[in-house]
């Protein structure tokens, strides 16, 4: 019973020893924290893009619902919605895509989408061009709104002019490829897609804010660290209050000066 209070003992006053060095370097974990801060900000202003984000809707109705809109039911609303899960899946299919990407290329030239995006080829032997399908995916989110029969897609790229054209051309396609793969085509696109006129990202709040508690988290951990693998022996009161061992004397270290002659 000794011996597990001892430990316990010991480990409370490991806990405390950490707390005080946390206290006593706490000076310098709050300036490297805002070091961190300052130095993502500069990176996100100065390296990272800015990005634009254009987004347009999709009512989604199946086929009983097209002529009957005034007698509604919940078996049918629940159908849309998921047909909208369905046509989620479908919009973000490879060749959906690659039609996406051709637009881009017919609406603004191959130099221009050249500079954001990999031109490759389609690969059915006539030659033409598009983008990079996973490239794109990555800047384009088709997603239900909570629960609903409401698809919401959103592009984000580099270009204002992109993030628009992309929502146009995914609202020209999405009737006739829904029609060709799951024969019916009762989807209608709410509003139209605008040209976004200032960045939405990045976030530089964010990211200040991020750094800062990195920075706080790095610089407590390797303070602590160094104090945990510190094994030198200070004085006799270290000795005692760290490993409650008796201490009977104590050698006093004396700086000795030259005399000068």
């Amino acid at each position: 019973m000794e011996e597990n209070y001892n430990n316990d003992e010991g480990f409370q006053i490991d806990l405390f020893e950490i707390l005080s060095v946390l206290i006593r370097y706490a000076w310098l974990i709050i300036l490297c924290g805002v070091c961190a801060l300052i130095a993502a900000v500069m990176f996100t202003v100065t390296c990272v893009a800015p990005t634009y984000t254009s987004s347009l809707s999709f009512y989604v109705r199946n086929s009983e619902m097209q002529n009957n809109i005034s007698s509604i039911t919940t078996n049918e609303i629940n159908t849309s919605i998921q047909l909208a899960k369905t046509y989620t899946v479908i919009l973000q299919n490879e060749s959906i895509l690659e039609k996406i990407g051709t637009d881009l290329i017919e609406k603004f030239g191959e130099e221009r989408v050249g500079q954001f995006y990999e031109i490759v080829d389609v690969g059915d032997g006539s030659g033409t061009k598009t983008v990079n399908a996973k490239q794109l995916s990555r800047q384009i989110s088709i997603q239900p709104v909570d629960e609903t029969e409401i698809l919401e897609v959103t592009a984000v790229t580099e270009d204002p002019e992109f993030s628009a054209a992309i929502c146009e051309s995914l609202e020209s396609i999405a009737p006739d490829e829904l029609k060709r793969i799951v024969g019916i085509d009762y989807i209608e696109s709410i509003g139209s897609a605008k040209i976004p006129t200032s960045p939405s990202g990045p976030n530089v709040k964010k990211n200040g804010f991020l750094g800062f508690a990195l920075g706080v988290l790095c610089s407590g951990a390797i303070i602590v660290l160094l104090n945990l693998l510190d094994t030198k022996i200070y004085s006799g009161d270290f000795i005692r209050d760290k490993y409650d061992i008796p201490v009977f004397g104590e050698i006093p270290y004396y700086e000795m000066k030259e005399a000068k002659a």
